[in-house]
C-alpha cells in the first residue's frame, strides 16, 4: 500500500530580529496583514496569520526568558514589530530560538547588530616606549646579562634534585 506524502499547507514567515541590552525586537516580514494570532509565554513564541489565502505559522522556544506582560506588538503594514523585554537584562542572546532545529527564515537583522557598550568603549592603553629610545634617554650603553654566580658550593637545584631522584 502506497502512503501519500505528507504535505504541510502552513508556511513559515521571514523573521528578522535584533537585541539591545534590555529588549529583543522581532520583525515578522509580511505585507498587508490585517488579523494575526500572537502568543508569548515566558520562553515560548507563537505567531500565525492568513495572507492572500496562504497560512503562516511559526512556534518555537525562545533562547531566554521574557516578561510577557511588557510585550508590545505593532502592525506597520509591511511588517509586524514585536518587542520583548528580557527577564535577565544585559545578557546577550546567542540566537532567537533555543530549539535544535534550524530555521532558515529566522535571520539576525544586519542593520542592527548587537555590540555591548563595554566592548565598544575605548581603552586607555599607554603606548610603550621603544627599548632603544629608553636606552638612549637613560644613557645606558650596555646591559649585562643575568649570569648565575659560581661562588656557591652547591646550587639549590642540585639540592632539590636528590629529593626527586
Amino acid at each position: 500500500m502506497d502512503c501519500p506524502k505528507l504535505i504541510c499547507d502552513l508556511r513559515i514567515p521571514k523573521i528578522m530580529w535584533y537585541q539591545t541590552d534590555v529588549t529583543v525586537v522581532i520583525r515578522v516580514m509580511l505585507c498587508d496583514v490585517t488579523d494575526y494570532y500572537l502568543c508569548i509565554k515566558d520562553d515560548h513564541f507563537q505567531f500565525s496569520t492568513i495572507v492572500d489565502n496562504n497560512k503562516y505559522y511559526i512556534g518555537f522556544n525562545l533562547f531566554g526568558t521574557v516578561i510577557e506582560e511588557e510585550t508590545t506588538h505593532e502592525n506597520l503594514g509591511r511588517e509586524i514589530k514585536i518587542t520583548l523585554y528580557k527577564a535577565h537584562k544585559w545578557i546577550p542572546w546567542l540566537k532567537l530560538h533555543a530549539d535544535d532545529c534550524k530555521y532558515p527564515q529566522i535571520l539576525l537583522d544586519p542593520e542592527r547588530l548587537y555590540q555591548p557598550v563595554w566592548v565598544t568603549a575605548k581603552k586607555n592603553v599607554e603606548v610603550r616606549e621603544d627599548f632603544a629610545k629608553y636606552k638612549r634617554r637613560h644613557k645606558i650603553t650596555q646591559i649585562m646579562p643575568d649570569v648565575p654566580s659560581t661562588d656557591e658550593e652547591e646550587s639549590d637545584d642540585e639540592l632539590f634534585d636528590m629529593f626527586f631522584e
